[in-house]
Formats: C-alpha cells, structure tokens, sequence
C-alpha cells in the first residue's frame, strides 16, 4: 500500500489495515477518537482504543465583537482523515441505522456485564 498512515502509526497502531471502523465525539474542551479493531478469531468483542484530544481556543468575530470559540488539532484531524480513507463510509440511512442499533446492542452487553460485576462486588463485601 502506498499510503504510509503516519499518524495512526503514531498513535500505535502498527498495521492499520486491522482497523475496522471509528467514532468520533466531543465532549467539553476534547474531541474523542475511539476506534474499533477487526475481530480476530476467537474474540468475543472488538477490540477499541480511545484517544483524546484537545481542542484549541481562538477568538473569532462576531459582528462588531468577539467571541470565544474552539477547533479540532491538526494531529486530531490527519488521523480522521486517514482513517476515512481507510474506512468506507457509508451514507445509506438503512446502513446507518443498522450501526446504531449494533451500537446499542453492544452498550447492553456492556452494561450487563458491568452491573454483574459491581453485583458481585457488593456481594464479596
């Protein structure tokens, strides 16, 4: 491949032809990157890494004064874009619809999961 993906190999990802999909998201001064490897043989879930990154601050003009506003990095945004050109992205409703309710099947099992946990927690003590 000729592309060498020199961001994601910085943030570690040593072969990123394993990476299946991502999200993205912010929350306060962050953007969150979390992207989802390809399941191997024998693994019950995906596997993911998280990211954050922080966004800076500018001001910008509005009318006839200014205001405080934020923007994704540089570095945050080379890795979206080599992972969208690693990554087909589909705009089909139908496709999109199917993600988000995968998405909220896997939340489910990781809830459940979590709560048995702190249910056996409570029980040790």
């Amino acid at each position: 491949m000729t592309k060498q993906f020199t961001a994601l190999k910085e943030m570690g990802f040593s072969d990123p032809l394993d990476i299946e999909k991502f999200s993205t998201r912010t929350e306060g001064n962050m953007d969150i990157l979390k992207i989802y490897l390809r399941r191997q043989q024998g693994d019950w879930f995906s596997k993911s890494k998280k990211f954050k990154f922080k966004r800076s601050d500018k001001s910008v003009e509005m009318g006839t004064r200014y205001g405080a506003a934020s923007e994704p990095s540089g570095y945050f945004l080379r890795a979206i874009a080599e992972l969208e050109s690693l990554v087909k992205v589909e705009k089909d409703s139908q496709t999109k619809k199917q993600v988000l309710l995968e998405e909220i099947d896997h939340l489910e099992q990781v809830m459940a999961r979590k709560i048995e946990d702190l249910r056996r927690q409570i029980n040790e003590l």
